[in-house]
């Protein structure tokens, strides 16, 4: 998981136009058979994609959230920009097509994503 933190407006108006894709732009968000995340000091907001391939993706927690499982204190909308999917939260199954969006509560604990085709 990479970590950004929060920069102040003054700062950020002196940045070069690669100083700025350095802080802002995420370009590998949707590596096959992976789930990448950044955590972003604004707002304590995470960031992720996930592009299961032909294998079943388990979301797990990061040491940096200092949680037992990745939802134990935090909810996930998750949309879905890709082909059919499947999302299964705590054994419960769920098809996800494109621009479907799906939100889990706090205190899911088992996630994984997979591909329908």
């Amino acid at each position: 998981m990479e970590q950004r933190y929060a920069l102040g407006p003054n700062e950020v108006k002196k940045f070069s136009t690669e100083e700025l894709r350095k802080n802002f732009l995420m370009e590998s968000l949707f590596v096959e058979g992976q789930i990448q995340f950044v955590y972003t000091h604004y707002d304590r907001m995470m960031i992720g994609g996930v592009n299961p391939g032909s294998a079943t993706v388990k979301l797990e927690t990061y040491p940096e959230l200092r949680s037992e499982y990745f939802l134990e204190r935090r909810e996930i909308g998750i949309i879905n920009v890709g082909g059919e999917g499947k999302v299964e939260a705590d054994g419960t199954y769920f098809g996800v097509s494109k621009m479907d969006c799906l939100y889990l509560g706090k205190g899911t604990k088992n996630l994984r994503f997979s591909s329908v085709d």
